[in-house]
């Protein structure tokens, strides 16, 4: 700058005065002035401004400058501020002489260049540096006038301010900031001075404060003025050269909540001044914006480095954005940053410093004290924090937490503390996680804290509710990196020692006031590792009394102390290892064992190593944490093997010194301790050695009022009413009669049902030894005790109430003490009551058995006979005689049974006890008999004969039913057989087969009689009272499956001893047979020997299987899991030996019983042909005409259909043999080409995908259906659909797993179909047909006369000529049926009387026509059920038809062919029959020959099978078959049709010249003469070989027939 030295400041002033002139804003002329103060004196607007310059003493700076720009504010701007106001209004408020403040803000409207270019035609921003040098504080006053020119220093590094001008609008702006906005608008124009120009702004520019004062008027500054600490606005305020780079709001947002909370914190101010210096730079100059280069590092207070770069307009800062720089201050620069400019790393947040934040600040000052500071202060080792808040401690004060400093202190904080990242969503119900808190309790092991977490939320729920040991969560968990924070509700306490743990527990004070009773208590209460299993209070009481006051007794401490220590297990289990471990054995510190059992439903059920049987205890895994290890609770109380309850301390228990001493003095000592009895003492000869013992015991008050002297003097009566109070009971390892998981029974010497009866050991000498439990029924678990059917003594001796009770642990764990409150007397009736029952029972059985069979012979001698309809005449009459036969099957089988249950009971009584013993039990057969003898007498080898008695009748009758049946389904499975006589291994196959339903009746009575037979055994006393109380007891025990235990191991015993056992008796008595007799010719001593042989042959292999069966239905449930099981259980633990064990007894009873079967079977049923014998004989001599057999029954057997076939002229021949005349129409009829157009194959055809597919599927098997020229209809399509249908349906039925009958084949498929296709011709169903007369003669056999007198057949479908078109050939008086009717030779030939009559013979039906007239049928259909295997009984059957209309067209003269169908199981069969004439050599002059072919296909096709099969679940064989039923109906309306009328007008001409004769063609009248007397006798007295077999009959003249005879009747 240059200075006018040179010129007085007087002279420029004047010279100003002189000459400057007021120009106004708008004019456009310049005004040309020597210096400023001439522009500024020369403008009336800055006359304020004038004065405040001469008062500041910048009069000579203005002078003196050159080149020079000042914004200079107008009167109006310095009358709005208030300092420069006041500086005018009062100058005797000035506070120095110069007024150093408001000469620095005129300063900073002054910059010492000239801005020539006006601010309004700027394009862009421009920067100016004012003359303002701002420092921290201002000079003082001086007596030497002020610098003309400020001097360059300043806390902006000695720069001076800036200022920024602009344009907006097209207006000028001064003062605007980085982005030109805000400042103050140039008023007026700019004035030229020789030294500078002047520009007039609305208001004065005010001077840039410092950086304090700055941050808090930017409003995106908030958040840090939030946090901004007293330390760091000290050092913002007065640090020179400061440029900082403050993040927005925004940037503090993306912090974590939690963060942000402690940085808000009182906690924090360290941790800000570190942030606040990552942000700030200090260097020697300020780095305003315009001093960034492309690549700029700066160095902040805190020591780390920031990259800034300016690329494109944008700069960033260490990767945040500068959204807005340059914000001047009086010390430094302040620029807006996007985020915070933080290094990774460099402040690390503590988990302490978030705890402090949260209010925690109490726990953290406890966890100082105690020097646990490293837990909260790691931030790389991942913790769970259990924290209570300020205001939870609050709460417990001083008094309610441990010492300062303290170990339980620190031992309490440690247990809040959990290793590992725990979030909700870890967490689950029942989780015990383990904490940083170590117990020497737990070998140093971590002590683990309880989580409980409600279910019921999801897991992922913000609130699920979580408990920590009790302590529920406070408000919402945190996480902070890798530690997680819950607030909980109260601080946690560490786990005691188990007693003082398990004390508020009241449901255990029981247990815990026992334990504390010994000398124990201490020891446990400090063992290290240890879980307790502590048992519930009503534990002691389902213990029973009796035991417990024993374990409580003083004198029983070492018992009791034994049994806590039982409870103890040696080691931690927490519930998770008891429930989902594998390991099932835990050793407790009374070194003993306890098991764990695993049930379906999830319970854990604990077994003792002591105890008594089945003693059990179900297990609640609680996780009571204790500073030792962990308490469970019990169901019940567990008694170890050391601890030994005898008989005698249970008495003892009781105070029953009375008893005890009748005990003793009646020798039965060794009952008391619960040993054996002594070596040859009879108790020990009586077996009953293994036994254990219930001992009714009257309490002392019970014997007031006896003479107890006189009661111990006499031995005998002593011993008799001890014995009455001892009840023999069952040791653990047979079937017990209780549920041993019943705790609520288990600790009952016996199950003290409601009648529940049990012998004693007075029972074997006495009737009346037993005794019964009974409940009151008005108390509640109360029970009286008596004397089995005692009567007549008032109740005085012979009843008493239970008190108490109490299970012992010797003898096996069965057996105890039950004490009543009155002695038992033993009961001796008067005779009277003795021997009535008896003779009563006796009486009425007799009575019974009277009854019945006179009932039988009175419903035998009702004539039961019903006048029917000569059709089904004989379907009747052979019902009736089945049934009849099956009555007297069923009984004979009874009386059979019933013999071989007398006869072999012994034996197999004998077989069981052998094969179910344990080992050495038995030396052999005889000694099982001996010793059964011995103790039940002759009675106890028929114990258990009941269920075989109650159950022989149903099992012979189903098991003869069941043979039979078989061998007629192998029959029906083997249809090209030549012999109806079936092979030795085809016998022993249906015997197989007859086994599996006889199972469903011989299982439960094989189990129950298995039961009964082996109860008694080893010593112990009967458990079932009879067979009903054996199946009430294995319903209870297990429902149907436990009664039907077995049944496999039965199959695999009876099913192939059956199949021997048949075939054995057909081998046998197939020898014995003679030559010419039939079987029923043999004596009674070869059916006995072939029964007996067959019994042998049976039980030869079924030994074996017979063992594994008895085992498994007599052994405890769980015992085996199966057939297999048993095997290897029995071959491990007996040898493969054991297989064959009854093997001597069984072959014993083999013969005997076999053979006694058979001779009461052949015994009952003569009698009872006896009985009916007279009314027999009345009918046969009324009747000489046996049965006819039905024509199902002719067609399903091949002897009786080649009988009627060949007396019927009836021949196959091949279809090469039709004749000519025939083959047109046969070729018609089957000709099913080019009936579908191919255009249905293309893609344009509209139709259904499935119905495309269907089509489709049916050209590429028969192509030869599709033609070009075959024109597409309506009509047409509508059948294919209709048979589409059909075929879907087919599928269907398929594809289902359900088993379709023959209706529902009819129903769903084939009648869809068929009776579509007929349209013209008339479709009739189950329409009966009249059989034709046979033409040969047949020899006096008994079956053939049966076969022949058949008069009927009813096929399912026949197709007829419509009466539409028969009506001319019948109605007319000219017609030919008038002519025929009324011929002389018609009429001579039958009459009405005989059904012989023309009117008869004009139709093949057997129900004549409304109107008389003929009927022509030309095919007939059968329909066969889909498990028919012999589709040659449907042709047979169906063959049946069609020859009766052919001969009915023959005899009217009708040359003419006739179809027939056959349908089964989606499956269709055709045949063609017509009649031919041979010459015969019988009576007949010629033979009418009906020839049959069966359809093997087009000719030309070369094929092997006699028949060709449409398949209908084939697409082109369902259509084939449609249109052949459409050929069938258009050939019967027309060509058959057309034979038919041309037939008849022939015969009539050929009968008026006499060319031929009419024969009658129907069957009629009866064809045998009267039966011979051995005819008779031979049908009536049917052998009873014939229930079991059929091919002991002789050979022809005898038909082969499957089924038995029956006696014939009208």
């Amino acid at each position: 700058m240059r200075l006018w030295g040179c010129i007085p400041l007087t002279l420029l002033a004047l010279v100003a005065l002189s000459t400057t002139t007021q120009v106004a804003w708008n004019s456009d002329a310049t005004i040309q002035s020597q210096t400023l103060v001439d522009v500024l004196s020369n403008d009336e607007d800055y006359t304020s401004l004038l004065s405040l310059l001469q008062k500041a003493k910048l009069i000579p700076t203005l002078n003196k400058l050159n080149g020079s720009t000042l914004f200079a504010p107008t009167n109006d701007a310095i009358n709005r501020h208030d300092l420069w106001r006041s500086a005018l209004e009062y100058p005797n408020l000035l506070k120095d002489n110069v007024q150093e403040e408001l000469r620095q803000q005129l300063f900073y409207h002054l910059v010492n260049y000239s801005v020539t270019e006006d601010p309004k035609d700027l394009t862009t921003l421009r920067v100016l540096d004012t003359l303002h040098f701002p420092k921290f504080s201002l000079d003082s006053p001086a007596n030497k006038p002020p610098p003309w020119m400020p001097i360059p220093e300043s806390t902006l590094g000695n720069k001076s301010q800036k200022l920024r001008i602009t344009s907006r609008d097209g207006v000028g702006w001064v003062g605007v900031d980085a982005f030109g906005q805000g400042g103050i608008e140039v008023k007026k124009q700019k004035a030229e001075a020789a030294n500078g120009v002047v520009y007039g702004i609305a208001h004065v520019l005010d001077v840039p404060l410092h950086l304090g004062r700055v941050l808090s008027h930017e409003p995106s500054l908030s958040y840090f003025q939030k946090v901004l600490t007293p330390s760091m606005l000290n050092a913002i305020n007065f640090t020179s050269e400061l440029t900082l780079f403050i993040p927005v709001d925004s940037a503090w947002e993306a912090l974590d909540p939690i963060e942000r909370l402690y940085l808000e914190s009182q906690f924090a101010a360290d941790d800000l001044l570190r942030i606040f210096n990552m942000h700030a730079v200090v260097e020697k100059s300020v780095r305003w914006s315009d001093t960034f280069d492309s690549a700029t590092t700066l160095t902040t207070e805190y020591g780390s480095e920031l990259e800034v770069v300016v690329s494109e307009g944008k700069t960033t800062v260490s990767g945040a954005t500068l959204s807005q720089p340059d914000i001047y201050a009086s010390n430094g620069v302040l620029h807006l940053v996007s985020s915070l400019l933080v290094p990774p790393g460099a402040l690390q947040l503590t988990p302490e410093k978030y705890l402090l934040a949260l209010n925690c600040t109490l726990f953290i000052s406890l966890i100082h004290s105690v020097n646990l500071t490293h837990l909260i202060n790691d931030t790389e080792t991942q913790y769970t924090i259990l924290a209570p808040k300020d205001d939870v401690l609050s709460v417990f004060g001083n008094d309610g937490l441990p010492k300062q400093g303290s170990d339980e202190l620190k031992r309490m904080l440690q247990y809040h503390f959990l290793p590992g990242k725990w979030t909700p969503k870890k967490l689950a119900d029942g989780m015990l996680l383990e904490s940083v808190l170590q117990e020497p309790g737990l070998g140093n092991g971590s002590q683990v804290i309880h989580v409980e977490v409600n279910d019921d939320e999801k897991q992922d729920a913000p609130s699920r509710h979580i408990r920590f040991g009790g302590a529920g969560i406070v408000g919402e968990h945190l996480v902070i990196n890798n530690t997680v924070v819950y607030f909980i509700s109260s601080p946690l306490e560490p786990p005691v020692d188990p007693l003082q743990t398990a004390l508020p527990s009241l449901e255990l004070s029981s247990f815990l006031a026992a334990v504390f009773s010994t000398s124990i208590a201490e020891d446990i209460k400090k063992t290290p590792r240890a879980t307790f299993l502590i048992p519930h209070n009503a534990a002691f009481k389902r213990l029973g009394k009796l035991v417990s006051d024993h374990l409580l007794a003083a004198s029983s401490k070492t018992d009791l102390e034994r049994v806590i220590r039982h409870h103890i297990i040696d080691g931690i289990e927490y519930s998770q290892s008891l429930v989902n471990g594998s390991v099932r054995t835990f050793a407790t510190l009374e070194t003993s064992d306890l098991q764990l059992e695993h049930l379906p439903n999830l319970s854990v059920i604990v077994s003792p190593s002591g105890g008594w049987a089945g003693m059990k205890s179900a297990l609640y895994p609680t996780n009571m944490l204790t500073e030792t290890g962990v308490i469970h609770e019990l169901s019940d109380l567990m008694i170890p093997r050391s601890v030994e309850l005898n008989v005698g301390k249970l008495m003892k228990a009781a105070k029953a010194t009375t008893m005890i001493n009748m005990v003793t003095k009646a020798g039965f000592d060794w009952i008391l301790n619960g040993t054996a009895p002594p070596e040859g003492s009879e108790w020990a000869d009586q077996g009953l050695g293994g036994a254990s013992w219930t001992v009714l015991c009257p309490t002392d008050d019970a014997f007031k009022n006896d003479n107890l002297t006189q009661l111990l003097e006499n031995i005998d009566v002593l011993r008799a009413i001890v014995s009455q109070h001892l009840i023999r009971t069952s040791s653990a390892g047979e079937s017990g009669s209780f549920n041993v998981f019943d705790v609520l029974n288990n600790n009952r010497p016996l199950p003290l049902e409601d009648l529940g009866e049990y012998p004693t050991l007075l029972s074997p000498s006495s009737a009346y030894g037993d005794i019964v439990f009974r409940a009151l029924d008005d108390k509640v678990s109360q029970y009286m005790v008596g004397i089995k059917n005692a009567r007549g003594t008032d109740k005085q001796a012979d009843w008493a109430r239970v008190l108490t009770w109490g299970r012992a642990t010797t003898g096996g764990g069965t057996g105890g003490v039950i004490t009543i409150d009155r002695m038992l007397v033993p009961y001796h009736p008067p005779w009277w009551i003795e021997y009535f029952a008896p003779f009563f029972v006796g009486a009425l059985g007799v009575g019974l058995i009277g009854l019945f069979f006179y009932t039988v012979r009175t419903v035998w001698k009702r004539d039961v006979t019903e006048a029917t309809y000569e059709p089904i005449a004989p379907a009747a009459e052979e019902a009736k005689n089945s049934a009849i036969d099956n009555v007297k099957s069923f009984i004979a089988g009874g009386f059979g049974g019933v013999s071989a249950v007398l006869v072999g009971h012994p034996f197999d009584l004998t077989k069981t006890r052998l094969q179910t013993a344990a080992p050495g039990a038995y030396t052999g057969a005889i000694d099982v008999v001996r010793k059964t003898l011995a103790r039940d007498g002759v009675t106890g080898l028929y114990r258990g004969m009941v269920p075989p008695l109650l159950g022989v009748t149903p099992i012979f009758a189903v098991s003869f039913w069941a043979y039979d049946a078989s061998k007629n389904l192998i029959l029906a499975f083997t249809p090209n057989r030549t012999s109806e006589k079936l092979s030795t291994a085809e016998l022993a196959a249906a015997g197989f087969l007859s086994a599996v339903p006889t199972t469903l009746i011989t299982a439960p009575v094989e189990r129950a009689k298995v039961l009964l037979q082996v109860q008694g055994q080893g010593g112990s006393g009967p458990q079932y009272k009879g067979v009903f109380d054996v199946m009430k007891h294995l319903y209870r025990e297990g429902g149907i499956r436990s009664i039907f235990r077995g049944t496999g191991a039965t199959i695999a015993r009876d099913g192939p001893g059956s199949a021997v056992y048949f075939a054995a008796y057909e081998v046998t008595k197939k020898a014995l047979t003679p030559a010419g007799p039939s079987a029923g010719d043999l004596n009674l001593g070869a059916i006995m020997f072939a029964g007996g042989t067959a019994g042998v042959a049976m039980w030869s292999i079924a030994i074996p299987p017979d063992v594994l069966k008895s085992r498994i239905q007599s052994a405890p449930s769980g015992t085996y899991s199966g057939l297999f099981d048993c095997f290897r259980k029995t071959v491990a633990r007996d040898g493969i030996t054991a297989l064959w064990k009854g093997l001597g007894p069984a072959m014993a009873r083999a013969f005997p019983a076999n053979a006694a079967t058979f001779l009461g079977v052949e015994a009952s049923r003569k009698f009872m042909d006896v009985l009916v014998m007279s009314d027999s004989k009345k009918k046969y001599k009324s009747s000489s005409q046996p049965r006819a057999v039905s024509a199902s029954e002719i067609a399903r057997n091949l002897g009786n259909f080649e009988t009627w076939s060949s007396h019927q002229c009836c021949e196959q021949v091949s279809l090469s043999d039709l004749p000519s005349e025939f083959q047109e129409d046969v070729d018609n009829l089957f000709g099913t080409t080019k009936r579908i157009p191919r255009s249905w194959l293309d893609r344009s055809f509209d139709c259904s995908p499935g119905f495309a597919k269907f089509i489709a599927d049916a050209s590429r098997t028969a192509p030869e259906l599709f033609s070009v020229d075959q024109s597409a209809s309506n009509e047409l399509f509508e059948d294919v659909c209709v048979v589409f249908s059909a075929w879907k349906r087919l599928a269907q039925m398929r594809s289902s797993k359900e088993k379709w009958s023959e209706a529902d084949f009819v129903a769903n498929v084939y009648n869809v179909f068929r009776t579509s296709g007929i349209r013209e011709s008339t479709f009739r169903v189950q329409c009966a047909i009249s059989l034709p007369q046979p033409q040969d003669t047949f020899q006096n056999a008994f079956d053939v006369p049966r076969v022949l007198n058949t008069k009927t057949v009813i096929p399912d479908c026949a197709i007829f000529i419509p009466a539409s078109r028969t009506r001319p050939l019948s109605h007319s008086a000219k017609s030919p049926y008038k002519l025929l009717k009324n011929h002389p030779a018609v009429v001579k030939a039958g009459n009405a009387a005989k059904r012989s009559s023309f009117r008869y013979q004009s139709t093949p039906c057997a129900q004549l026509p409304d109107m008389p007239g003929f009927e022509f049928a030309s095919s007939f259909w059968e329909d066969k059920k889909p498990v028919h295997a012999l589709l040659d009984d449907a042709y047979r059957q169906n063959r049946m038809s069609t020859t009766a209309a052919v001969r009915h067209l023959h005899s009217l003269g009708i040359h003419a062919p006739v179809t027939g169908l056959i349908w089964a199981d989606g499956v269709v069969r055709a045949h063609i029959d017509w009649c031919e004439e041979s010459e015969g050599k019988t009576v007949f002059m010629a033979l009418q020959v009906m020839m049959s072919a069966p359809y093997c296909g087009p000719r030309g096709r070369s094929s092997n099978d006699v028949f060709h099969e449409w398949k209908l679940d084939r697409p082109s064989d369902i259509l084939q078959v449609y249109f052949l039923v459409r050929n069938i109906d258009e050939w019967t309306t027309g060509k058959f049709s057309e034979y038919t009328v041309r037939g008849v007008n022939q015969m009539v001409e050929k009968l008026s010249s006499s060319e031929r004769t009419y024969k009658p063609w129907k069957r009629i009248g009866d064809l045998a003469p009267p039966l011979k007397t051995n005819a008779l006798k031979e049908n009536h007295n049917i052998s009873v070989t014939t229930v079991v077999t059929s091919d002991a009959s002789p050979s022809p003249p005898k038909p082969k027939s499957r089924r038995r005879r029956r006696r014939s009747s009208n």
